[in-house]
């Protein structure tokens, strides 16, 4: 009897479902039907509006999210804070809806206006590897370093890993090291290797190495001084959690070998499906002429002189370190006159910040115009040594451009994200409303603040502040700044709205559903990492 009854259920929920493929537009017009009644009855005419919301939403995410996924989910996160303007009460604890249009007539304006910086700098990186891939002693040098470590291969991996992460570490920087990204992966590809591979290697440990960050600092939006996290929340040493950090960046780092071993293992079993081996993107032309008269030092020494200038400007010297000889010798330099004109300033520039100091001064994005402007003038510098015309110089720059133009729009639309968000503020009265501080509630909370603020400044003041504020306890400080810390390079790593994940990502053309697929364990264990170091610096 209960196998009878087993076989006409199953047989009842298969009419069902024949019936729904049959009848798609019926049965999709009845459910809007019913929402549309639904949401009348609860919230008025305004249901109506909330309905096609919904409904847009639904009709994004059914459309898949395998082709433009990243665009898909801002589009959803967009459409979802519109939704929520218009239910929580925003800042100042007042309904501030979102119109559909504000993002043409207001916030897109807003974003151009205030976040064009790194636009420029990711044409930038277009640009410059648009002429490098261009140049012959690049194709030779790649191929000297594949042929040299080809027996070690994976060993290279592993290693650059290791370096990538600990340069992170030292410096706290993220996104002027993918500079050397592009690079890198292209000798990791030319080794055999897959698209996630060398991502990892590059990408991933990056993030691992701020992660456990010994010597990270931005400019604090709150004092306009340069700050770790540790002095963000309160604790007076700066570098008071040295020792947990390592443990972070050591620890992290092995689990990313780790990983990538597992993955390379299943790749030669081929017991994956999603691996990415195209590297179309990343070839470079055939060189021309006597190969063996190419000379390869000139561009190795004007890359390491890059990435030297790189280190020198974006780390603190002064506020880190208490070193003030490239202030002083900027102070010097702008100073240096004949006939009492300024040489410096009249030639060059007045706003030329001193090593040290990119990150500093009333512009909070300053830096990326440093960077823009070292970039280009690395890019000019190797196009004359290398002998290169003119007009092929601005072809191939202008190629390169057109490359990552689609990736440098993205990244603009996810700043819209940020502009809803913080304009309306409702993340803050969720946190404010909680009232108080916990280690679980918080975290889940901060971990979506950087979802839709999207970049650190804005992140710090619209959501590690306010839930700053509701410690109490100042002996946790400590353990809050490491968990601020690991939170912001988790999301780095998987947040949709990420600046450096969706430059990576659309960069090296790696669809956001597998990287997910490809990275979800890796996350898990650095959470579960990070907790671990975080209740270890509890306990201590």
């Amino acid at each position: 009897m209960h196998c009878d009854t087993a076989e006409e259920r199953n047989e009842i929920m298969k009419k069902v479902t024949d019936f729904i493929k049959q009848h798609k537009v019926i049965c999709s017009c009845v459910v809007i039907l019913a929402l549309l009644v639904a949401s009348v009855l609860l919230f008025g005419w305004l249901g109506v509006w909330y309905c096609l919301l919904l409904a847009a939403i639904v009709g994004i995410a059914l459309t898949g999210l395998k082709q433009h996924g990243m665009l898909k989910i801002i589009g959803i996160i967009l459409l979802l804070l519109i939704l929520v303007s218009n239910v929580l009460p925003g800042r100042g604890e007042n309904l501030d809806r979102i119109g559909l249009l504000d993002t043409e007539l207001n916030y897109l304006s807003i974003v151009l206006q205030n976040f064009s910086y790194i636009f420029l700098y990711v044409l930038a990186i277009g640009g410059f590897y648009g002429v490098l891939s261009k140049v012959p002693s690049y194709k030779k040098l790649l191929d000297n370093i594949v042929t040299k470590v080809k027996p070690q291969g994976k060993r290279f991996v592993y290693i650059t890993a290791l370096i990538f992460a600990v340069v992170a570490s030292l410096t706290g920087m993220t996104m002027p090291l993918f500079i050397f990204v592009p690079f890198v992966v292209t000798i990791i590809m030319l080794l055999g290797y897959d698209k996630l591979v060398a991502f990892s290697a590059t990408f991933v440990s990056i993030v691992v190495g701020y992660m456990g960050g010994v010597f990270v600092s931005f400019l604090d939006p709150n004092t306009y001084s340069m700050s770790t996290y540790e002095e963000f929340v309160g604790v007076e040493e700066k570098l008071a959690n040295t020792f947990p950090k390592l443990l972070l960046l050591f620890a992290g780092v092995a689990l990313l070998i780790y990983f990538m071993s597992k993955h390379i293992k299943n790749v030669e079993a081929k017991k994956v499906k999603y691996e990415l081996t195209d590297n179309s993107e990343l070839l470079v032309t055939e060189v021309k002429g006597n190969y063996k008269d190419i000379k390869t030092w000139p561009l190795v020494v004007i890359l390491s002189l890059l990435f030297v200038i790189i280190v020198l400007g974006m780390v603190p010297w002064n506020t880190l370190f208490g070193i003030d000889v490239f202030k002083k010798f900027h102070e010097w330099l702008i100073a240096l006159s004949i006939n009492k004109i300024p040489v410096i300033p009249t030639i060059l520039s007045s706003n030329l910040q001193a090593f040290g100091e990119w990150n500093m001064g009333s512009n909070i994005l300053a830096s990326y115009v440093h960077l823009t402007l070292v970039l280009t003038i690395t890019t000019v510098i190797i196009s004359l040594v290398s002998k290169m015309k003119l007009n092929e110089t601005i072809d191939n720059y202008l190629d390169g451009m057109k490359k990552v133009f689609p990736t440098a729009l993205l990244l603009t639309i996810s700043f819209t994200v940020l502009v809803f968000a913080y304009n309306n503020g409702f993340i803050e009265g969720v946190i404010s409303g909680y009232g108080k501080f916990n280690y679980g509630v918080s975290s889940l909370l901060a971990f979506l603040g950087c979802i839709i603020n999207v970049d650190l400044i804005w992140i710090l003041i619209g959501i590690f502040t306010p839930i700053t504020k509701l410690i109490t306890d100042e002996s946790i400080y400590s353990s809050v700044a490491l968990l601020f810390q690991g939170i912001y390079s988790i999301f780095m790593l998987v947040g949709p709205t990420s600046i450096f994940l969706i430059l990576g990502l659309s960069y090296f053309d790696i669809p956001y559903t597998t990287w997910l697929k490809y990275i979800w364990r890796f996350i898990l264990a650095l959470v579960v990492l990070l907790a671990l170091v975080t209740l270890l610096v509890i306990l201590i």
